[in-house]
């Protein structure tokens, strides 16, 4: 019995060896960040405060409520990011991503309000999804990722970018790499009291982009985006484009010590109040290796708007970002943090007119210019811009103002890195005359941010 045990036994074995192996690899990545910041640029506002402009004042957005007394307020924030990787091999895996934000003491503004951790004792169930997909390699030269993933427009951002729910295929076709997706970005019942149908009223973002690799130093692009709306629910915000088109170039080149990028894009549609869209962007970024460092200089021109849109017949000519009030836009490459909203931040943005590069339908100009760099493990950066609205309305000013910010830091270990940093914008006629732009008052005091800043990634 013992022996044919063992027959047995040897048997299974060479039959498991026949078996191919399956090799599967679990990763774990991640990042936090904290902020303690002492500023007079914090986004609480009053709660009966009106204004036009999402994300500034009688909205639970961030922004900046500017007024002529501002108090300093000293907080801290932090976000914890996981990502937990299920790789079957090079060709099939589950991307997973979660956030964990939180207000030292508990929160009771922006996102924070009732599933703050940062309160006493703790307990508050906090944990968001950033991304979950499916990623995988139909043959060698398509990539398909279905769920939620991220994604950025071919503009530097300042017409999407955000993680959402779609399907997005990728192919490499020799010099030419396009994309085609489809994403979802709302669903609604309609009306206050509707059954909720899905797929019934929806919001459907359809994204075709094609780069070309003309030589190593020189890629170009051409996208379309087409941004179907069948309800206004994910926004708040009115009167906004019902459906519209977004078609446009960019290009990227090296030259020497040079890289420098620049995207143009036209918009055209259908908008409320029996208007047509007809919108346009203009950008430009260029970095240049100097010493230690690197020069960066940027511009942005977004068309806007003289208009509210609520009485005109002509064509409205506000660029439009994918949400209306700019929740998912960015210019990060400005490297600013009152001028224009930060890609580093976490909730309390202190971004003048909130996360809204439009400040409000007004379009936006903006040229900046800065210096980043290190020497062995001590870092440092410095910043200067200057913004104003593309167009005004009645007695209104375009003139936001100026900024000047710094960074210096050291990396106390190679994943771990704490700076000291500050910005100060000088405020400009449109945000402090008579009839500011961003639902503050006239004569705003000049606001200022220093914050230490401490960042791990594993």
């Amino acid at each position: 019995m013992k022996k044919s045990l063992i027959v047995l036994g040897a048997a299974a074995m060479v039959a498991a060896a026949a078996v191919p192996a399956l090799a599967f690899e679990n990763e774990f990545h991640g990042m936090f960040r904290s902020y303690g910041f002492v500023t007079n640029a914090y986004s609480a506002v009053p709660a009966a405060a009106a204004s036009t402009v999402p994300g500034v004042a009688g909205t639970a957005g961030p922004g900046v409520f500017l007024t002529p007394d501002r108090h300093t307020a000293a907080y801290f924030e932090q976000r914890a990011r996981i990502q937990y990787i299920a790789k079957a091999s090079d060709d099939l895996k589950l991307v997973t991503h979660f956030e964990l934000d939180s207000l030292f003491g508990g929160g009771s503004a922006t996102k924070y309000q009732g599933t703050d951790a940062g309160g006493l004792d703790a307990d508050q169930v906090n944990l968001e999804t950033k991304n979950v997909y499916l990623d995988f390699n139909v043959a060698a030269p398509v990539n398909v990722k279905i769920g939620i993933q991220p994604w950025n427009d071919a503009y530097q951002g300042v017409f999407g970018n955000f993680d959402g729910t779609g399907i997005l295929a990728t192919g490499k076709f020799g010099m030419v790499t396009p994309s085609l997706g489809w994403f979802r970005v709302a669903e609604s019942a309609g009306t206050a009291g509707a059954r909720f149908i899905p797929g019934k009223l929806s919001n459907d973002l359809l994204v075709v982009n094609a780069k070309a690799a003309v030589s190593k130093d020189i890629t170009v692009g051409a996208s379309y985006y087409y941004l179907t709306k069948e309800t206004n629910a994910f926004s708040a915000a009115a009167p906004s484009a019902l459906a519209f088109h977004t078609a446009g170039v960019d290009a990227a080149v090296k030259v020497g010590p040079a890289a420098l990028t620049a995207f143009g894009a036209y918009q055209v549609g259908e908008y409320t109040n029996n208007r047509d869209l007809s919108a346009a962007t203009l950008g430009a970024v260029a970095k240049v290796k100097v010493g230690p460092g690197n020069v960066n200089v940027s511009a942005l021109y977004l068309s806007g708007d003289a208009d509210t849109g609520a009485t005109s017949n002509s064509d409205y000519s506000g660029w439009q970002q994918l949400s209306p009030g700019g929740a998912t836009s960015y210019f990060s490459a400005s490297n600013m943090w009152l001028l224009v909203r930060n890609g580093a931040t976490i909730n309390t943005s202190s971004a003048i007119g909130g996360t809204d590069l439009t400040k409000g339908g007004r379009g936006f100009i903006g040229a900046f210019a800065g210096f980043d760099g290190a020497v062995g493990k001590t870092f440092f950066a410095t910043n200067l811009g200057y913004g104003q609205t593309a167009e005004k309305r009645g007695a209104e000013q375009k003139d936001i103002g100026y900024e000047v910010n710094a960074t210096v830091g050291y990396k106390l270990y190679d994943s771990l890195a704490v700076s000291l940093n500050g910005a100060y914008a000088l405020l400009g006629d449109a945000v402090t005359s008579q009839t500011p732009i961003t639902g503050g008052t006239r004569n705003a005091a000049d606001p200022y941010l220093t914050f230490v800043r401490v960042d791990y990634t594993f």
